[in-house]
């Protein structure tokens, strides 16, 4: 059987052809990853790692949920190794500046900073859990899993436009209650 009808009834690689989707597997990255060179990296890893293993893929989910915890994880390696160099950094430093190295290297947020950010989600979720049930699951698939408008559509059993309604009515109210 020759290499090109291989690729094609593969579902990974029929997904990964497709331009939006390797956008999606950035963005997925950056979230983690907070720095867009390292994302795009991560993305590059993740593409590499699915292809290689896409006979692992079972159909029990979509594609696209498949390839976005294969982007996950490529992005969480990638931030482990950049914080153990970190470390080795600081460990190997003579000069006494260790804690000025891992200062300026280190990127996560400050106790402040992660403090508000956990206020800020805990409103959001408190928000999300007012709007009546169809926007809540819209935005439950949407915002905090992560699918696309037409995968949370099929999920849903409705159209890809009365998800992206749902969703733009959702963040309307979310803003409003949120405003308040």
């Amino acid at each position: 059987m020759s290499t090109h009808s291989t690729q094609t009834n593969n579902p990974v690689s029929v997904e990964l052809s497709s331009p939006q989707a390797r956008e999606r597997l950035v963005h997925v990255a950056l979230s983690v990853l907070r720095d867009g060179t390292e994302a795009e990296d991560a993305a590059h890893d993740a593409v590499e790692q699915a292809l290689r293993g896409s006979g692992s893929f079972r159909a029990k989910s979509l594609v696209s949920t498949w390839l976005h915890r294969v982007v996950v994880n490529a992005a969480l390696m990638r931030a482990r190794r950049r914080r153990r160099a970190t470390e080795r950094v600081v460990a190997n430093d003579q000069s006494g500046q260790g804690d000025v190295v891992a200062l300026l290297s280190d990127a996560s947020p400050t106790p402040p900073a992660r403090l508000e950010d956990r206020e800020d989600r805990y409103r959001l979720h408190a928000a999300v859990a007012q709007l009546p049930r169809p926007y809540r699951d819209v935005v439950q698939l949407c915002v905090f899993e992560e699918l696309a408008i037409p995968d949370a559509a099929r999920s849903l059993g409705i159209t890809s436009q009365a998800a992206r309604t749902r969703m733009c009515r959702a963040r309307a109210q979310l803003r409003d209650r949120l405003a308040a």
